[in-house]
């Protein structure tokens, strides 16, 4: 019996310093994790506020000026679709509030972009086509070939600028996007066009290149 209850008792010590031993190496790969996406959101805010300073310089609305604006604009949006697979592969709970605050302030630096996209539009002759795409939380499959069909357009176009947002977060600038072009939450997905045309539902990419040139910058799609 003392036999049997040594070997039950080293087994149950076994078990629980395995449990402990998982606990712990998830805690400190979560904790790099969230460590190595912050540092890139940062470098992504950065480029963005460098990008913010260099529209107040003197003739900044030049032609050579207007075009690397431009092409900066492009060039942060590759960063940009890269942290967003990155937080959306991430294999943290989204439900960790460490996680919640990164995806928070992801979302303003996704705003600050497009507010910053459209200041250079207006800038320099309104030679881009911007948008935002706001979907729902639980985005269904149409909300999700949108977004993928945007973000293939705008990988084809440097003069397609694209943003996005979740319209459920429980964020103040988010209310007040929805407020200011007075978007439900039940009209999602929607995209906003050039900073002023509303359009709600399902897009594929015929009608987005469509809706483009019809109330927006018409550009030349090469795709």
């Amino acid at each position: 019996m003392v036999s049997k209850y040594k070997r039950l008792s080293l087994s149950i010590l076994i078990a629980f310093v395995l449990v402990a031993i998982v606990f712990i190496f998830g805690y400190f790969y979560d904790s790099s994790k969230i460590a190595f996406l912050n540092a890139n959101l940062q470098n992504y805010e950065q480029n963005i506020n460098q990008l913010e300073l260099a529209t107040l310089l003197p003739d900044s609305n030049s032609t050579f000026s207007c075009n690397v604006l431009s092409n900066n604009l492009y060039s942060i949006a590759s960063e940009m679709q890269q942290l967003s697979n990155q937080l959306t592969s991430s294999s943290l709970k989204t439900s960790e509030m460490s996680y919640s605050q990164l995806n928070d302030a992801y979302t303003y630096a996704r705003v600050e972009y497009w507010l910053l996209s459209n200041k250079i539009n207006s800038m320099c002759g309104n030679k881009l086509a911007t948008i935002m795409f706001i979907y729902p939380q639980n985005a269904g499959t149409n909300s999700i070939v949108e977004g993928n069909e945007l973000s293939f357009l705008s990988s084809e176009n440097s003069s397609l600028v694209v943003s996005a947002m979740d319209g459920n977060l429980n964020l103040s600038i988010v209310k007040i996007i929805l407020q200011s072009y007075n978007i439900s939450i039940s009209s999602l997905p929607t995209i906003i066009l050039d900073n002023k045309y509303v359009k709600s539902g399902y897009l594929n990419t015929s009608a987005i290149k469509s809706l483009i040139c019809k109330y927006g910058t018409c550009i030349n799609f090469t795709s």
